[in-house]
């Protein structure tokens, strides 16, 4: 990869990260006594929907952490599974990947076998 390539990929999980942290700051709600069970059940419900979402926001920041982290080694863009470079086509549209397209093809699929 080259330096630019890099610094691309560096300046892209850095705008994630940001991202999601103005996210988190905005998804917060407070659960209410209400007198009405539905509206009690919606507040519920969105009050789940809200944790499901932070939980998800929390992993994409620890993904994109890592991918940072790993950038500054020479382990980035290297798979994970089979020790073959990742793409550059693919850690532009995902910096934060560490399979390759056939290991992660192999992963989704529930197979655990090495790609060649």
């Amino acid at each position: 990869m080259t330096r630019n390539q890099i610094r691309e990929i560096r300046s892209h999980l850095i705008q994630g990260l940001h991202s999601i942290n103005g996210q988190l700051d905005s998804g917060s709600t407070v659960l209410e006594n209400c007198p009405d069970d539905t509206d009690f059940a919606a507040q519920l419900a969105q009050h789940g929907l809200n944790v499901a979402m932070q939980r998800r926001h929390v992993t994409r920041i620890r993904e994109l952490e890592a991918a940072l982290k790993r950038l500054s080694h020479s382990d980035y863009g290297i798979c994970e599974e089979c020790g073959e470079e990742i793409g550059v086509a693919r850690l532009k549209a995902n910096p934060s990947a560490r399979l390759c397209v056939a290991c992660q093809s192999a992963e989704e699929d529930g197979l655990s076998r090495r790609c060649a």
